[in-house]
């Protein structure tokens, strides 16, 4: 029998940790190429049927005021932790208690039923 020398091509003085930073670093290399690489014509894109937009702007009080919110932020939500009224209180969260009552439009409702996008436009 012959003997067959196999070709050793890992380096020697490969650690552990040399490995590791190689494997973060293609890691890295790999998911910022899609932030890098993408066309400015999918940021002018039409939203799709369904989406809302985050920015909303809420008349309260009289005063006009733009707030980030997300789809599924209840109006009680956005009042009491994002514009700092913390008059709306949140006690059940079911519309069962009153204490989260709000005004929209003259009309008493339920502000922990009710989305914030839902009231986009009115007082």
């Amino acid at each position: 029998m012959e003997d067959i020398k196999m070709a050793d091509d890992t380096p020697k003085n490969a650690s552990r940790r040399t490995f590791i930073k190689g494997v973060i670093a293609a890691g890295a290399a790999v998911s910022s190429a899609g932030y890098l690489f993408r066309t400015s014509a999918l940021g002018q894109q039409p939203s799709a049927p369904g989406s809302v937009e985050r920015l909303v702007t809420l008349n309260i009080n009289g005063q006009e005021r733009r707030v980030d919110v997300m789809k599924q932020e209840t109006l009680a939500q956005t009042l009491r932790y994002k514009v700092g009224l913390t008059g709306t209180k949140l006690g059940c969260d079911r519309s069962e208690c009153g204490a989260c009552t709000v005004l929209v439009d003259d009309v008493p409702h339920y502000s922990c039923s009710v989305l914030t996008h839902t009231v986009r436009g009115k007082k």
